[in-house]
């Protein structure tokens, strides 16, 4: 089997992944992609984009909404089915269980509130709730078809060949 990747992929990030296809014997192939970091070239309606873990998603989501939304966009257009896979440590393993995450943001947020105070300067804006994010992500799915799912970092390579697989098989 031969799958691709996008070359814009941080290098060294993607290890476990990599000794997975390895392991498994598939080669990678290294070339930049329209949307997503992993596709079969031979079939490019589907594309896999992963995300390291759920502050990454949280970024995409809220920080770079405009990016992201336009790259679920652009899927759409081209006919490509597009899943984000969300590596995680956190037992999150669908998108209703982000109600209990525990984004770091919120921790930075209340220290920065207090020390607003103490120093008698203007609060900050408080992060994205968690229940917004899963707004936007059910929004994304219901208007590009974005599919949500959620994985452990060991699981990811396994997880990605399995969904670009279901797509040839389709």
């Amino acid at each position: 089997m031969i799958i691709q990747a996008d070359t814009r992929q941080k290098r060294k990030h993607h290890t476990i992944k990599e000794k997975y296809f390895e392991e498994q014997g598939i080669k990678v192939v290294n070339s930049k992609m329209l949307v997503g970091d992993y596709c079969i070239p031979s079939n490019g309606s589907v594309a896999v984009d992963t995300k390291a873990d759920i502050s990454e998603l949280y970024g995409n989501l809220i920080q770079q909404h405009d990016r992201f939304h336009n790259e679920c966009v652009l899927a759409k257009e081209a006919g490509i089915k597009l899943y984000i896979l969300v590596e995680n440590k956190a037992g999150v393993k669908c998108t209703e269980d982000l109600a209990g995450w525990k984004n770091p943001q919120m921790f930075r947020y209340y220290k920065a509130k207090r020390l607003a105070k103490v120093n008698g300067t203007k609060e900050p804006k408080p992060p994205a709730s968690n229940v917004q994010l899963i707004k936007i992500m059910h929004a994304m799915n219901r208007d590009y078809g974005v599919e949500f799912l959620f994985c452990t970092p060991a699981e990811s390579g396994a997880k990605v060949i399995e969904l670009l697989t279901y797509a040839m098989e389709k």
